[in-house]
């Protein structure tokens, strides 16, 4: 069974809060991300995406070398414990629209999942479910799912 820690990406992304918006997005460039976490020290105190220096920096027209990473991002973050079944996973996304969500152990961020990652995991399982399926309904008809050209086994 696969769980969350299986799927989430390990290498966190982060800028102290005092970083300029600048140089958050930067980071979030270099490194192809959608969000990063910002963090006093250890503590995550808030996650700044795409769509917040949208509509918190571009729109408004605040100056990204003046303007902090703690001043735009999100505080108040949604966060999901790495022991969160899949189904609270994406409940989670679902009610708040989020694209991204910082996975944490004991309060500590350990991971981030982005919905486009958990969606390729879902779809995934979904096809080998069915592909298993498949395989097992040519069974139970009596059929040699491998007796066709280009099979898994020769004579």
């Amino acid at each position: 069974m696969a769980h969350l820690k299986d799927l989430m990406v390990r290498d966190l992304i982060t800028v102290p809060a005092d970083a300029s918006l600048a140089d958050a997005a930067r980071r979030m460039a270099e490194n192809r991300v959608g969000a990063v976490l910002v963090m006093k020290g250890d503590a995550l105190v808030g996650i700044l995406s795409e769509r917040d220096l949208v509509a918190r920096v571009l729109a408004p027209r605040v100056d990204p070398l003046h303007a902090t990473a703690g001043h735009v991002a999100t505080s108040a973050v949604t966060t999901v414990d790495v022991a969160a079944p899949f189904r609270e996973v994406l409940q989670v996304f679902r009610s708040g629209r989020f694209r991204h969500l910082p996975v944490v152990d004991n309060g500590k961020p350990v991971g981030i999942l982005s919905t486009r990652d958990f969606l390729a995991f879902l779809v995934d399982g979904f096809e080998r479910l069915i592909d298993d399926t498949n395989y097992r309904d040519q069974l139970a008809a009596g059929a040699d799912p491998y007796d066709h050209i280009g099979g898994g086994y020769e004579v």
